[in-house]
């Protein structure tokens, strides 16, 4: 951790010494009480959020609110590792931090109004400017493709509170798809960076070098998927968009084949990476299945493929492995976090195949998955409350 001043560093409350402390674990418990509320309004007994419907409310909250905040939690971490500056801490992160906080207990308990808008996109602003500022500075262009995605993830928020207020008649299930697949073209981003980097790492194997043709055709049709969906207005099937939708997930195929998945069964940190990226790229190849095929396979379903299994089981994994390594302790999971993994993957099975298969017990495979997601998640909270809010275990200030 590049701070000059360590006594200075180390009077900092340890939440608030990195990004990834606050927004880890808040996202976290956010996500596990989002989840409890879903299912008791699924089970009838569980009075709403007045913010806009419980679909919208559910959809916003689990993308922007949840996702948002751990996207954020890492980019601000991760940030000061790209440019040697200092990442934000003290006031500056518990400022952006009580934001978002705010933000959540608005839309949870509010009637719809502009302020509570410009509320849930000033930490986003804020975000965005924290990032963009030392990127800028040090010239770090390898990653400023972070800035535009920030921007976006702002935009489409914007355009989904737009939806609620009144002044954007786009189908929610449009911004919802918009959303789940940006998040997904920076998972792309990301899992191609970082899982072959580990999966070396942690198999003790030789290196997995870059190819750059295979990471071209990976992540190009990743953005055009992405970019094609915003011309998408109706939210009915378009045969063309789900084209695309089968060729960017078939062009994963050279990218993964590389990436020796078989060796990291016996590591619950690589394998769970692995796991999530798959179930990403399945969801998007659904998604082209289910606008080609509409009547055959719904949209929610590939939607959950992504936002269950890929988008929330990268997290689970990320979000793991960057607490431990940013506290100085050793990368290892024990038993509960192993079983967290594993409910979490029960919990897209319920919400999907289970769906598909027996389609009477939706409503049943709504509210079961939703809980075993809180249950996922809870452990993790139960089992990083004290390394988030605890100090470094080697005494070192982040």
């Amino acid at each position: 951790m590049q701070i000059v001043d360590k006594a200075s560093a180390l009077k900092i409350p340890p939440i608030l010494r990195l990004a990834f402390r606050p927004f880890f674990l808040a996202a976290g418990l956010f996500s596990v009480i989002a989840m409890l509320i879903w299912s008791g309004f699924w089970s009838g007994f569980m009075l709403f959020p007045m913010y806009g419907n419980p679909v919208w409310w559910h959809s916003h909250e689990m993308l922007f609110g949840f996702t948002g905040a751990v996207i954020v939690g890492f980019l601000l971490t991760a940030v000061q590792n790209w440019t040697g500056i200092p990442g934000i801490s003290g006031w500056k992160l518990g400022l952006v931090f009580v934001i978002w906080l705010i933000a959540r207990v608005s839309l949870l308990v509010m009637a719809p109004h502009p302020a509570w808008m410009i509320l849930d996109l000033l930490w986003l602003v804020m975000a965005l400017l924290f990032l963009a500022i030392p990127v800028i500075q040090t010239r770090q262009w390898r990653n400023v493709l972070f800035l535009p995605v920030l921007f976006l993830l702002l935009f489409l928020n914007a355009r989904m509170h737009g939806i609620v207020l009144g002044w954007n008649h786009v189908p929610l299930s449009t911004v919802a798809l918009q959303t789940t697949l940006l998040i997904a073209v920076l998972m792309t981003v990301m899992g191609g960076r970082v899982i072959p980097f580990f999966t070396a790492r942690g198999t003790q194997t030789e290196p997995i070098t870059r190819i750059p043709w295979r990471e071209h055709v990976a992540l190009w049709p990743m953005w055009a998927v992405f970019l094609s969906s915003l011309l998408i207005s109706s939210g009915q099937p378009s045969m063309w968009f789900g084209g695309l939708c089968l060729f960017a997930a078939l062009a994963q195929i050279p990218r993964l084949v590389r990436w020796r998945t078989s060796r990291t069964f016996s590591i619950p940190l690589l394998w769970m990476l692995h796991l999530a990226y798959y179930f990403t790229v399945l969801g998007v190849f659904l998604s082209g299945i289910s606008q080609v095929y509409p009547q055959q396979l719904a949209y929610s379903i590939s939607l959950h493929v992504i936002t269950v299994g890929g988008i929330g089981g990268m997290i689970l994994a990320m979000v793991v492995r960057v607490s431990l390594g940013h506290t100085g302790r050793v990368l290892q999971t024990g038993k509960r976090i192993l079983a967290a993994f594993v409910i979490l993957f029960i919990a897209v099975l319920v919400r999907t195949l289970l769906i598909v298969m027996f389609p009477g017990l939706t409503q049943y495979a709504y509210i079961l998955s939703a809980l075993l997601w809180a249950v996922s998640f809870g452990i993790f909270c139960i089992v990083f409350w004290p390394i988030l809010t605890q100090a470094r275990a080697d005494g070192h200030p982040g």
